[in-house]
């Protein structure tokens, strides 16, 4: 009955006047002559990298091994792409399409061999590329029938085909797949990634479905495979389900490498526990990676009584983690304020510690801070800045000195305590710090702070570096910037030496800038081009 199937598909074939030979008006194909493995690994090794430009490559290599017909290489192609990763299924789908057209006269003979029912499963997931629906068509009614399991992931890409009579011949194929977990999984990866697609909603809500209702085996592995994508919707789907124990959701926030996992279980598994009165079981959350996940472990311990995980996170190096922390010894009744003057005032303070005085201390606690603007850790000394500027006592001249910093986590700091003295520094040597020797996070700051001053002044900084390799992109972008948000409002014009330095540095960076936007920042400026070079 298939078989009848596809010869009346077949038959329709708009671009075949006759399936029983090549015709002979056909170019000769565009494929490499002996695809190698070694070729067909790096190839799809390029494409689970993100480069694109890989995947017309990778097309062309699995058209020319399905055309050479070598077992071994048929073979070993097959179970690289059982192994590949998803986005090089979904880079197939797009580029095979074209592939094919560079490749007519074989094609052809793909077309003959589908009606003949001479095929192999590389043979029928590369036909269900093809660019013609109705070879789509036959291939996935060949797939349906096929224990394979390379058919798999060309059914799963089928049954979001966007001609109708595909898909719903791929969809019942996978229907009765989706219950065997191995299988499942490979359907999931892929369904999942095409879950964004207008036509692959429908089976990414079916692994939904199997991940809330299936078999305990089916979510089992659904929480365990390498597929970041698949593992996040098994345990969202599978906690707002019920279906986790405090077990699972403890180990998901504990070891899961995907971060909203690893939140959203520790939320679920504080709560569970909560419930169930079993409260050291998330203690080992208190030394997690992740910060809102320790933030979780605190608050319920400091909940239930116990404030010492609290006392502990006072110097946590994330904001979150203190705050919360902060907050639990409030409630204690309990001032995190005296706990932190015990911490700076130590041999020397973890960073948080210094950080923590400045967000709950008062002016009075400035004095205890400036030892440390020469911590040996470059997170200490931005602490430090960033204390004093929250305390009111941040003191230009120090902080200035600290602008050569060797570290940009520093000098990001200072940059931003500096800001209300802007107009106060020593713009010579704004300008000193500013030149191509010195480090980029250094220049870097020393531009933030000169564009604090005037508009005219901002404008030249900004001509000065739009050649310069390191600074160039934060200059032409602050150029676009103004000229779309402020140029329109700023109805001063600049004057004497101002005007005649601008008329300069727009000559100069007229090869940088392009002739139409150094002809608009003219307009704007009130500006006439150089008479004379």
């Amino acid at each position: 009955m298939t078989r009848g199937l596809v010869r009346k598909l077949l038959l329709r074939l708009r671009t075949r006047a006759d399936v029983r030979r090549v015709p002979a008006h056909l170019r000769d194909d565009r494929l490499p002559v002996r695809p190698t493995a070694q070729q067909l690994r790096d190839a799809t090794a390029a494409v689970e990298s993100r480069h694109h430009r890989n995947a017309d490559e990778l097309a062309a290599l699995l058209l020319a091994v399905d055309r050479n017909g070598d077992p071994g290489l048929v073979a070993e192609t097959g179970q690289l792409l059982l192994r590949a990763h998803p986005r090089v299924w979904l880079m197939l789908d797009v580029v095979a399409r074209r592939v094919w057209w560079r490749a007519p006269r074989w094609s052809a003979v793909a077309v003959q061999r589908l009606s003949r029912g001479e095929y192999s499963p590389l043979g029928l997931t590369l036909a269900a590329f093809h660019p013609d629906g109705h070879v789509r068509e036959a291939a996935v009614a060949r797939l349906a029938e096929l224990h394979d399991t390379l058919a798999v992931p060309a059914l799963t890409l089928r049954a979001c085909d966007w001609v109708p009579q595909v898909r719903d011949r791929a969809r019942p194929a996978l229907e009765h797949r989706l219950a065997e977990p191995s299988t499942a999984m490979l359907v999931a990866a892929l369904a999942l990634a095409l879950g964004e697609r207008r036509e692959g909603r429908w089976l990414a809500g079916r692994i939904e479905t199997a991940f809330r209702e299936g078999p305990v085996e089916l979510l089992t592995a659904a929480l365990a495979v390498p597929d970041r994508r698949t593992r996040r919707t098994a345990h969202l789907t599978a906690l707002a389900a019920g279906r986790l124990d405090l077990t699972q959701m403890l180990h998901a926030a504990e070891h899961d490498d995907d971060l909203p996992t690893r939140v959203r279980c520790a939320e679920a598994a504080v709560k569970t526990a909560a419930a169930a009165k079993t409260f050291d079981l998330v203690r080992p959350l208190l030394s997690s990676g992740t910060a809102v996940v320790r933030a979780e472990a605190v608050q319920l311990l400091a909940r239930e009584g116990d404030t010492a995980p609290a006392v502990a996170a006072l110097a946590d190096l994330s904001p979150t983690v203190r705050a919360v922390a902060q907050t639990a010894l409030r409630r204690a009744g309990s001032d995190p304020a005296e706990q932190y003057r015990r911490l700076v005032t130590a041999s020397l303070p973890e960073p948080g510690a210094i950080a923590g005085l400045g967000e709950t201390g008062t002016a009075d606690d400035a004095g205890l801070i400036p030892c440390w603007l020469d911590h040996p850790r470059p997170r200490g000394r931005a602490a430090a800045v960033r204390a004093l500027r929250r305390l009111g006592a941040a003191d230009p001249d120090t902080l200035s000195a600290m602008l050569t910093d060797p570290s940009g986590v520093v000098t990001r700091q200072v940059t931003i305590a500096l800001r209300p003295w802007a107009s106060r520094l020593d713009l010579a040597r704004l300008r000193e710090l500013l030149t191509a020797n010195n480090p980029h996070h250094i220049r870097t700051a020393a531009y933030r702070l000169l564009h604090e001053g005037d508009t005219w002044t901002r404008l030249l900084i900004d001509l000065e570096l739009v050649a310069d390799p390191s600074m160039q992109d934060l200059a032409r972008s602050d150029i676009a910037a103004w000229l779309t948000r402020e140029a329109a409002t700023t109805y001063s014009m600049p004057q004497g030496r101002t005007a005649d330095a601008l008329t300069r540095h727009l000559y100069d960076a007229e090869d940088a800038l392009g002739p139409d936007q150094v002809r608009l920042l003219r307009f704007h400026l009130g500006l006439k081009p150089p008479s004379t070079v």
